[in-house]
């Protein structure tokens, strides 16, 4: 007999599936169907640290990757941000200020295009949430995502920069491990970078893959149906009452500075 955290899973995979297309993007379907699973399921002890979001979901040295239409914040020390979208609210057009302002709430800083070939691909809106160790709300907010490709890539690459605007405690409540920092500008910009090693569950870490996450140099998830591994790089700032994160997933040609001056076009933009 499965147990309950199992059965819960599986609740939300065929609660996802069913409503996947009917669902419109202001609806924040995923909260809701989660938070329906938990109300037919009262007696539960809701731990949010069960990692019910994992398949989909990259941890970078502390940063939070989910990778639907990812969004990169610093975790903190709450039990758990958890952010949905939408593919029917995806735009493939570059937007302008405006469009961005009417999703989100905000208008953060994005550019069209890298000077190293990168070009924007899609647009999308997250809907987050925050909870403490109860399940209860901490904050709410959307989030901005926009894609990048390039010539030449392959279906594994993934660059991605996400906008947050949130307060400043989220990202100083919590210190990233294996992080190089450099100031532009007045602004402190992070680098990080690691492994991603996605498994199916039961899977028993080795020793120095212990070692390794105790460093920040790799980093586990647990639920796919097959052991994968992407090596993922990261460069985070907060200006202005953002937070930003630029993620680069498996473009390993891509260096330390490479990631940095992407972030300072970033900066730079008015």
């Amino acid at each position: 007999m499965k147990n309950r955290d199992e059965k819960f899973e599986l609740d939300i995979k065929e609660c996802l599936k069913n409503e996947a297309y009917k669902v419109s993007a202001s609806e924040n379907m995923f909260f809701k169907v989660r938070n329906e699973i938990l109300r037919k399921d009262e007696k539960r002890n809701f731990n949010m640290k069960n990692k019910f979001l994992r398949p989909k979901t990259a941890l970078i040295a502390g940063v939070i990757c989910v990778l639907t239409t990812v969004t990169c914040v610093a975790a903190t020390n709450l039990s758990g941000w958890y952010s949905s979208s939408s593919k029917l609210t995806e735009i493939k057009t570059f937007p302008t200020e405006k469009i961005v302002q009417d999703k989100v709430g905000f208008t953060p800083k994005y550019v069209e295009s890298f000077s190293n070939g990168f070009k924007f691909k899609t647009f999308n809106y997250s809907n987050n949430e925050i909870k403490n160790e109860k399940g209860d709300d901490v904050d709410k907010f959307k989030g901005a995502d926009f894609e990048y490709t390039r010539d030449g890539y392959e279906k594994n690459q993934y660059l991605n920069i996400s906008a947050e605007k949130i307060d400043q405690k989220y990202i100083d409540e919590n210190k990233l491990n294996n992080v190089a920092t450099e100031n532009y500008n007045g602004i402190t910009i992070e680098y990080t970078s690691n492994q991603y090693k996605a498994v199916p569950e039961g899977y028993e870490p080795s020793e120095e893959e212990k070692e390794l996450e105790n460093k920040g140099l790799l980093q586990i998830g647990y639920g796919s149906n097959e052991i994968e591994v992407s090596q993922n790089q990261a460069v985070i700032w907060y200006e202005d009452g953002i937070s930003y994160c630029i993620l680069n997933s498996n473009y390993n040609d891509l260096d330390k500075e490479d990631m940095i001056n992407m972030a300072i076009e970033v900066i730079n933009q008015n």
